[in-house]
């Protein structure tokens, strides 16, 4: 049975998505980040695209989206 993948987040910025999947990467939870360098080099694809994208494994979206909300509550409390 294969593992369906999909969206964990829309991001407006390539960099806010790397932050994001190194964290995932680093609590071994395996993401990738679609049109990255499309992005990149064709801004207007923003507005097709919806963003940036993080996407995970349908098993791991869970686990992802609570690390993620750790994360970000620490930190916001340190700055």
């Amino acid at each position: 049975m294969e593992d369906k993948i999909i969206t964990l987040k829309n991001y407006e910025s390539v960099a806010e998505a790397m932050l994001d999947h190194d964290v995932l990467s680093k609590n071994n939870v395996m993401s990738t980040i679609n049109s990255e360098e499309a992005v990149e080099i064709l801004p207007s694809l923003n507005e097709i695209n919806a963003g940036v994208r993080i996407m995970v494994f349908e098993k791991d979206l869970e686990k992802a989206q609570l690390l993620l909300k750790e994360f970000h509550a620490q930190d916001g409390a340190i700055g």
